[in-house]
């Protein structure tokens, strides 16, 4: 081992002792890395992949495994720019990583660069970084560009921005439109946030003073007026019926305009009208319980609720 710079309060043999063990853990950690990388090429091979495959198969992959998807497309993206046959054993996965999108990485990675550091010709992160930006200053391919881009957008604030501007192009956003994956993750996105909303909105009603109540109740009043029902003199179950309906009504008008039908599988379809149907059997109750004075359920009704609380 060439001569190492030692930190205060180590000897020099203690100190080199550190540095192989850390070597060989990263020479370790590398081969782990680069066999998840190649654990997705091999389950990938032989499928398509043209409409989000790759994302659902790392996904899935990825929550079954015990691993962060993240990470695992990243693994994926590595070992799919380093063939077996051109990677180095002795330079860690991290340095191949850097120089993934360099055009002449195979022929750069065969010759050690100098380490002003250690005074060694090795591979370090820091010289393969110092290669890459000055090796792809003009990006050629779309792999090239889009690795560009993800090193000039690495805050959420400048990609969100670039998102935004994009989906000004009118192509760009057919594609989006276009893309299964793309309407997923924006829907998934819209239903985080509209949880987040309701979770802050339930939190502000609890902090609200007695004066905020006393206000909020009288709103009520005012709106159940033409119901024929005032808040002081209603009973509570009805009240918490009207609360139920509003509730109920208040969450599909935000939720049915984000359905894509054309996206479900009839498995899916199918769950959805069975909770419709289940909806229309308990506004039926209700109903008779109001106009009767008869609360039991009928025979199928009960045997839906029987069997839901069985499960």
């Amino acid at each position: 081992m060439a001569t190492l710079t030692v930190p205060d309060g180590y000897t020099k043999t203690g100190w080199e002792k550190i540095v192989r063990r850390g070597r060989k853990l990263m020479k370790e950690k590398s081969g782990i890395q680069w066999a998840l990388g190649d654990l997705v090429i091999e389950a990938l091979d032989g499928h398509s992949r043209g409409h989000g495959e790759v994302n659902q198969v790392i996904k899935m992959l990825a929550h079954q495994i015990g691993a962060n998807p993240e990470t695992l497309r990243f693994y994926y993206g590595v070992a799919g720019q380093w063939p077996k046959a051109k990677r180095r054993k002795d330079v860690s996965f991290t340095v191949h990583a850097t120089l993934a999108y360099v055009p002449s990485r195979y022929v750069l990675i065969r010759k050690d660069p100098y380490d002003p550091f250690t005074k060694e010709h090795r591979w370090t992160v820091n010289e393969a970084q110092k290669v890459a930006n000055r090796a792809v200053h003009t990006p050629t391919n779309q792999e090239e560009r889009l690795a560009h881009t993800r090193r000039l957008l690495h805050t959420d604030e400048d990609a969100a921005k670039a998102v935004t501007e994009m989906l000004g192009r009118p192509d760009v956003r057919a594609r989006l439109a276009s893309d299964q994956h793309a309407r997923h993750l924006m829907r998934q996105a819209q239903y985080e946030h509209w949880r987040e909303v309701d979770e802050a909105a339930e939190a502000e009603a609890e902090l609200a003073s007695a004066d905020d109540a006393a206000e909020v109740e009288e709103e009520f009043e005012e709106e159940a007026a033409p119901l024929g029902v005032r808040y002081s003199e209603a009973p509570m179950e009805i009240l918490r019926l009207i609360g139920a309906f509003a509730s109920f009504s208040v969450s599909l008008q935000r939720i049915i305009p984000e359905v894509h039908s054309q996206d479900y599988t009839e498995e899916t379809k199918q769950a959805v009208l069975d909770n419709v149907h289940k909806a229309r059997m308990l506004l039926d109750w209700c109903e008779t319980a109001i106009t009767t004075g008869r609360t039991d359920p009928d025979k199928a009704l009960a045997r839906l609720m029987e069997d839901e609380e069985g499960e």
